[in-house]
C-alpha cells in the first residue's frame, strides 16, 4: 500500500505545470505568481485560470505594464528632444521628414468615422448619409415636405379579419 502512495505521489509530481504564471515554493506547492493564490492540485490549474479573480489580476497587470511602457517611451522622447535642441543645424531637415508620417497618422485619424466612399459595389444599398457625415447642420438646410409614404393595398388577411368581424357583430 506504501508503495502504490509512493508512486501516486510520483506520478503527480511529474504532472508539474509549466506556465509563465505558475510558480513553486520549496516544499513544491503550486502558486499563481500574478494573484499569490495558491492552488492545491496541478489539475486545477486550469480552472484557476478561468476563474475571474485571475483574469481581472492579470487584466490589471497588463494595463499596469503597458502605462509603464508608455511611461519609458515618453521619457525617452523628452531625451532626445533635450539632445536634439542642442545640437540643430542641418538635424532640422530630417526631423521634418522624419515627422511626415505622424502627420499623415494624425490626418487619417481625423478621417470621420463610417465606410470608405468606395466600399459598396452598388451605390443603391449604401446607406443615407446622415448630417455628420454631411458635415452640414440640420438648421442650414431648406425644410423639404416628406416623401410620401404609398398605401399598400389592403392584405388577403386583413380582408379576411374584416369579414369576420362583420359575420360576427351581425
Amino acid at each position: 500500500m506504501a508503495d502504490v502512495r509512493a508512486l501516486l505521489k510520483a506520478k503527480r509530481q511529474e504532472a508539474r505545470i509549466s506556465h509563465p504564471l505558475a510558480s513553486y515554493s520549496s516544499s513544491g506547492q503550486l502558486r499563481c505568481s500574478a494573484c499569490g493564490t495558491i492552488v492545491k492540485h496541478s489539475s486545477a490549474w486550469e480552472g484557476h485560470l478561468g476563474s475571474k479573480s485571475h483574469r481581472t489580476t492579470v487584466a490589471r497587470l497588463k494595463e499596469e505594464e503597458r502605462k509603464k511602457e508608455e511611461q519609458r517611451l515618453k521619457e525617452e522622447e523628452e531625451k532626445n528632444k533635450i539632445s536634439l535642441g542642442k545640437r540643430k543645424s542641418a538635424d532640422d531637415e530630417d526631423m521634418d521628414v522624419a515627422d511626415e508620417p505622424a502627420a499623415k497618422k494624425a490626418r487619417s485619424s481625423n478621417a470621420p468615422p463610417g465606410f470608405p466612399a468606395d466600399f459598396f459595389s452598388d451605390p443603391s444599398l449604401a446607406p443615407a448619409p446622415t448630417a455628420y457625415e454631411d458635415g452640414s447642420d440640420d438648421e442650414d438646410r431648406p425644410e423639404r415636405p416628406p416623401a410620401a409614404v404609398p398605401q399598400n393595398r389592403p392584405s388577403g388577411i386583413d380582408e379576411e379579419w374584416e369579414r369576420f368581424q362583420r359575420d360576427v357583430i351581425n
